[in-house]
């Protein structure tokens, strides 16, 4: 059994979980609540953060973009959680995900900084690594531009709250998680669901790109052990137990859906597909099926270790694609039987 410090503790204390509506979000502040936490949900449309506030949470309106709502979100907290962010499927100008995720997540840890919180927890990405990472990345691997605007906004970040921590004192913790599946996510599972079973769904480059799936419960054990034992000022990153192709994910997915076979091809065709979805999106001004960068982002070949979490946190990601794909399979077809 691994040894892990005990530096935190959330218990009767209040905390702000930003991104309250979201996968993680919403997911984490359940848990919180669960555990004796006093939660405040910050949240853009508070009528979607209803059941959160049913079980207990208190919501506030307010957005990455309004310092003021920042402010008056964080007062009085104990721990900030910080999630909202403009996400990877996102159709977006490059400035909106820098006002977003960089100077939203600056204003943020300035008003935590303010109130004096013993806790602030950075939700980043492991494609701060890289989309040109490779096997055995780690924490020790170097941050590398990808030249997609959530993985790099991401990254700078990351490079902020880094930067307070070392100048400022702020007492931040960095999770970094790898492609997060389950029956709650949008963007590895529901958004691709919908277009495999549409017959929309194209493999590119044959699906020979690398997941390191993990289950959304999994994530959030993971962040609540960073938050509770993790060393301030460091990052981990928080992967699954495997690193199945985007082939086999995506087929596991087919099969609820009652596909048997997808469709291919050349990694460049599918960008330039995605291109010119894009170019018809600006036209329409509806949002495109897959973006360019969401395209690109399954033709990665990077496999991540988990090891630092695992020895100072005492995590171990504990669901197998097998399990969480029959769980997305109870949730999207209920009345399936075996």
């Amino acid at each position: 059994m691994v040894n892990v410090v005990e530096r935190w503790s959330w218990r009767g204390k209040l905390v702000l979980v930003t991104g309250a509506t979201g996968l993680l979000g919403g997911l984490t502040a359940r848990r919180l609540l669960a555990d004796g936490a006093r939660v405040r949900g910050l949240a853009r449309n508070p009528a979607r953060a209803a059941e959160l506030a049913a079980a207990g949470a208190e919501i506030m309106a307010g957005d990455m973009t309004d310092v003021s709502s920042l402010e008056r979100a964080a007062k009085g907290c104990r721990g900030v959680f910080h999630f909202a962010g403009a996400l990877a499927n996102e159709f977006r100008p490059w400035s909106y995900f820098r006002q977003v995720n960089v100077d939203g997540t600056r204003n943020l840890a300035q008003a935590a900084l303010a109130n004096d919180v013993e806790r602030f927890l950075y939700c980043s990405t492991a494609w701060v690594y890289g989309m040109a990472a490779g096997t055995d990345t780690d924490e020790a691997t170097p941050h590398q531009y990808s030249g997609e605007p959530y993985c790099d906004t991401k990254l700078d970040a990351e490079e902020v709250v880094r930067g307070l921590v070392r100048d400022r004192g702020l007492p931040a913790v960095v999770v970094q998680p790898t492609e997060v599946f389950g029956p709650d996510d949008e963007n590895w599972t529901m958004g691709p669901l919908r277009l495999i079973r549409g017959g929309r769904m194209i493999l590119a480059s044959g699906g020979t790109g690398l997941l390191q799936l993990i289950y959304q419960d999994d994530v959030v054990d993971g962040i609540l052990a960073t938050a509770r034992h993790g060393r301030l000022g460091e990052a981990y990153i928080l992967g699954g137990p495997a690193a199945p192709t985007v082939r086999e994910y995506f087929m596991g997915l087919g099969r609820i859906v009652g596909k048997e076979r997808l469709p291919s091809a050349p990694g460049w065709l599918a960008v330039m597909a995605a291109g010119l979805a894009e170019f018809g999106s600006r036209l329409s001004g509806r949002p495109p099926a897959f973006t360019r960068g969401a395209v690109r982002g399954t033709m990665v070949h990077a496999c991540y270790r988990s090891d630092k979490a695992r020895v100072e946190l005492g995590f171990v990601a504990k669901t197998d694609l097998a399990t969480g794909l029959e769980r997305i399979r109870e949730r999207f077809c209920p009345q399936q039987k075996e």
